[in-house]
């Protein structure tokens, strides 16, 4: 079923692309009405200038309405008309256009003399030639060029002109002619519509899956390097970073104080969404694009400061400590008890390179040195910073 939905939608599809080139070459018939005036001109006498005229304002009629509804299709009007209809009009037109010029020429062959006979009979070679393009869409030539040649075939073989019979024969071996060319170079003709349609369709796909892939990409090295529950950089990202900033920098390990009891206290719901708030105020904290916040794992995450002195980096780190001891205050549904960090800090300057492993024992042991101390402070290798008086207040609460 999908296969043939598929198969109708791409044969509407080229009907829509025949169309565009019809309507596109629709100001070729004001060509018809030219014609018409050579006709008009050639023949005009008192007694046949009332059928002239009639047969004028017909041939003329089509080309008009040609010209006209590709102005209208331009415009999307009537909203609503499809290939399907559009081509119903065209077959009308053509139908007409043909129609007109085989009855009128039929006519003028049956009351001209020999010199307007040659007139009206290059006259309707020239209109079906002009009209020859319209092979994209064969339904369409053929309702024009098989009436003319018909017409024309019938009277010529009833008349008596001079050499009618043979010039029938010649009518009706060129409509032949014609609808059999037209078939095999319309054919053709479809064929390239339909494959440059399967080309933009093809390639429109295509971008779709790349943008999808794309897609697919940049989600993998979210998931890659995202702590899915935080949203903060993970240990690789981290890693990455450190080894991406390898001069003056310092690096921050958060652990949060009694965690565990915390978790056990309210839950793993209460205890992901300390995690998260948590997250948030260290993220807060930082300048974004330049410093990287991370989670280790558990209640365990890292900071690395870019390019800050140890003092600056040292407020930064009582900057988080005291965020993270408001969480209470600017959190009181979410946060059932009061939250604090025990925070190790480690610095490398310029001057003085020092691998990342040796900053990252370096931040480990003075964590576990804040640990030891009381919990709830900064501390750099084995000296905790004083996080209680006011000038450290002053300093988190200026710089949040």
């Amino acid at each position: 079923m999908a296969k043939g939905r598929h198969q109708v939608r791409g044969t509407t599809d080229v009907l829509a692309l025949q169309m565009d080139a019809l309507f596109k070459a629709a100001p070729a018939s004001v060509l018809s009405i030219f014609g018409g005036l050579i006709a008009l001109a050639a023949y005009w006498s008192p007694q046949t200038q009332s059928g002239l005229l009639v047969w004028f304002t017909i041939v003329c009629a089509p080309a008009v309405a040609h010209i006209a509804s590709a102005v209208l299709r331009y415009k999307g009007i009537p909203k609503g008309w499809g290939p399907v209809a559009w081509s119903h009009l065209v077959k009308a037109i053509y139908l007409t256009a043909g129609t007109a010029w085989g009855v009128g020429g039929a006519w003028m062959l049956t009351i001209g003399d020999d010199h307007q006979t040659l007139v009206i009979c290059c006259l309707a070679m020239g209109a079906v030639t002009c009209t020859f393009p319209a092979i994209v869409y064969g339904a369409a030539y053929n309702l024009f060029q098989v009436p003319i040649f018909t017409l024309f075939a019938i009277t010529l073989a009833s008349g008596d002109i001079e050499y009618g019979q043979l010039l029938a024969l010649a009518s009706v071996l060129l409509c032949i002619a014609l609808a059999v060319i037209a078939r095999g170079m319309g054919s053709q003709l479809t064929l390239a519509l339909r494959l440059s349609l399967e080309n933009k369709q093809l390639a429109e796909e295509l971008a779709d899956h790349g943008a999808a892939l794309e897609r697919a990409n940049r989600e993998l090295i979210v998931e890659t390097l995202t702590d899915p529950l935080t949203g903060l950089a993970n240990r690789r990202q981290l890693m990455n970073f450190m080894r991406a900033n390898a001069g003056r920098s310092s690096l921050l390990i958060v652990d949060i104080d009694h965690f565990k009891s915390y978790n056990d206290s309210f839950g793993h719901v209460d205890g992901d969404l300390c995690l998260v708030l948590v997250a948030d105020a260290l993220q807060t904290s930082i300048r974004p694009g330049r410093d990287l916040a991370a989670r280790f794992g558990g209640e365990e995450f890292a900071i690395i400061l870019g390019d800050l002195s140890q003092e600056q980096a040292v407020e930064v780190a009582e900057l988080v400590r005291g965020n993270v001891q408001s969480l209470l205050t600017l959190h009181a549904r979410k946060i059932r008890r009061m939250v604090t960090v025990s925070i190790g800090f480690a610095h490398r300057d310029d001057d003085r390179q020092k691998p990342n492993a040796t900053l990252m024992a370096e931040a480990d042991a003075a964590l576990y040195e804040a640990k030891n101390s009381g919990r709830n402070r900064v501390c750099i290798g084995s000296d905790p910073v004083t996080v209680f008086g006011e000038e450290a207040s002053r300093n988190a609460t200026a710089r949040g």
